[in-house]
């Protein structure tokens, strides 16, 4: 079968502007503690990343370093500090998920918390029954603010998901500027997974997480 005509245009601009040859190891993106993968995922979106790594250093900071730190332990420092005092004093962040009639990312948070509890998931090790579980991920779309997915495949690399790709604006720009068009996120997503398989003939090493990596690497220096 012939790729796609944009697969196709994708596969030859990646093997043109990125360094493939060369993949980084994406252990940087993972956290010790699933607490803030999760911190980390929902903060993120429609910000800039130092905002966010320093929303996550400031609840680091706060926790200290301790040997573990478990989901059960991020909710019973909800129940101790509130929404507000956990945006407050600890995330010293009052964004909120959306312009209109978002929450507070904070909360967003303990929604994803209480989310985790149900499906018995404390550590990282636990996730991965929670790969490709359809009714994980429709209970976390539910969350105000979250209908894209995007949190959620972002949360799913941080956690050390090797096929999933962040489906965000550096992303989505790369895309656009190599098809000459507009790309949704949910079809950079499948664009970018399906040019992954056809790199690999090539670049036997990459993952649609590596290749998200070398994109947002590409496209900060733009």
């Amino acid at each position: 079968m012939m790729p796609d005509k944009d697969v196709q245009r994708i596969v030859e601009y990646c093997s043109a502007t990125l360094n493939l040859d060369d993949v980084q190891s994406t252990d940087e993106y993972g956290y010790p503690y699933l607490a803030l993968c999760v911190i980390d995922a929902i903060f993120s979106i429609g910000v800039r990343y130092t905002s966010t790594l320093n929303t996550v250093n400031r609840f680091r900071s706060y926790i200290g370093d301790p040997p573990t730190y478990s989901i059960q332990d991020l909710f019973n420092l909800y129940q101790q500090e509130t929404i507000d005092g956990m945006a407050i004093r600890i995330y010293k962040n009052k964004q909120r998920t959306s312009a209109t009639n978002g929450i507070l990312k904070a909360e967003a948070v303990l929604r994803v918390v209480d989310l985790l509890l149900r499906y018995g998931v404390e550590n990282n090790q636990d996730m991965e029954r929670l790969y490709e579980n359809p009714q994980f991920e429709a209970d976390f779309k539910e969350i105000p603010g979250q209908a894209s997915g995007i949190s959620l495949q972002y949360f799913y690399m941080l956690t050390g998901n090797e096929n999933t790709i962040k489906p965000d604006r550096m992303v989505v720009r790369f895309l656009e500027a190599c098809l000459g068009r507009s790309v949704t996120s949910a079809e950079s997503s499948s664009l970018l997974i399906q040019s992954c398989e056809m790199l690999k003939e090539n670049y036997p090493d990459l993952t649609p997480r590596t290749l998200d990596h070398e994109i947002w690497n590409f496209q900060r220096n733009q």
